[in-house]
């Protein structure tokens, strides 16, 4: 490579008795590292570019970005003297919701589709598989999506005393703080929707207003495929509904989508529960508190056509 250089003059200012000094590389090396130089810079501002489109399609999707939605929820207690298994409103709006209980599955591809979905949604977590699988649940709270309580193992509340429900409640209210950093409350989801008048009353005490759902997809039955999960859900969803899915199971993930678009498509839109009840005054289901959501295991005449808040015999899992 051909260099530049200088001579010191000597004694006599012969050029002859100099001391050659190097002037540096040739304007063309120069020109090639200024060249690099710019280019490294420019890739530097894409990647920043990518970041920041990132964030905009984290912030598109509409998804409240941490738990602390639900601490500004109007709805109170006073609001819930009995299970609450649907929004009293005229307009066709609907909240999707996942249990996690105690068989976590498949939860690391439902989270996915459920954030690929692009609607609010909630997940119902007990606290046995925060302690167990807590990586999984920080990847719910990461991804933007509410988190609250659905017991610590998933007991059946009627059979617990008032002290081991609220136990219960308290463990798991811990363990989602633990990730999330903020309260679980309003809303608790009843283990196996069952429940009894001393039941909502000891979960109202503790600040909690007592859920089921409007329609289980029963999509954790042994007979269950994609279209009849997808079929009972459109068949009977109505306005201010509440969708449950699990999100252990093995349709989960892929009936998702399927749900969301058959659901716009009948001209209904997907809000978090917050916004659900902010919709309308709670639809006191006192009626329903003395009757069990879920039907009971020993009964053999049921099937995938059986009522919207029942659940199929033949594979009664951890809701």
């Amino acid at each position: 490579m051909r260099h530049y250089y200088r001579y010191t003059p000597g004694p006599r200012g012969g050029l002859g008795q100099g001391r050659p000094h190097r002037l540096g590389k040739s304007p063309l090396t120069v020109g090639f590292i200024i060249l690099v130089l710019i280019l490294l810079f420019i890739a530097y501002l894409k990647s920043g570019k990518k970041v920041e489109n990132q964030n905009e399609d984290i912030a598109n999707l509409n998804l409240p970005s941490t738990n602390a939605a639900i601490a500004q929820a109007s709805l109170t207690t006073a609001d819930c003297p009995g299970v609450i298994s649907v929004a009293s409103t005229t307009e066709k709006a609907v909240a999707l919701t996942y249990d996690v209980g105690t068989l976590p599955g498949d939860l690391e591809k439902t989270l996915p589709a459920a954030k690929a979905a692009n609607v609010p949604a909630a997940f119902f977590v007990t606290g046995k598989i925060i302690e167990t699988n807590k990586p999984l649940i920080e990847n719910i709270h990461a991804a933007g999506f509410p988190i609250y309580n659905h017991s610590y193992d998933n007991l059946k509340f009627t059979t617990l005393s008032d002290k081991e429900i609220q136990a219960q409640l308290q463990a798991t209210e811990d363990l989602i703080k633990s990730v999330s950093g903020v309260s679980a409350k309003p809303f608790a989801r009843l283990p196996f929707g069952e429940s009894t008048p001393a039941v909502v009353e000891t979960m109202r005490q503790a600040g909690y207003c007592p859920l089921t759902w409007t329609v289980d997809g029963l999509d954790i039955s042994s007979s269950a495929t994609l279209d009849s999960v997808a079929t009972r859900i459109k068949t009977y969803i109505k306005p201010g509904g509440i969708i449950l899915l699990h999100a252990g199971s093995d349709l989960a993930a892929t009936v998702t989508p399927k749900i969301v678009s058959d659901l716009q498509a009948m001209g209904y839109r997907f809000v978090s529960l917050t916004e659900l009840f902010n919709l309308a005054k709670i639809n006191n289901t006192s009626s329903n508190v003395n009757t069990p959501a879920n039907v009971n295991s020993q009964e053999t005449n049921q099937n995938l056509n059986q009522s919207p808040t029942q659940v199929a015999p033949e594979k009664i899992l951890p809701a």
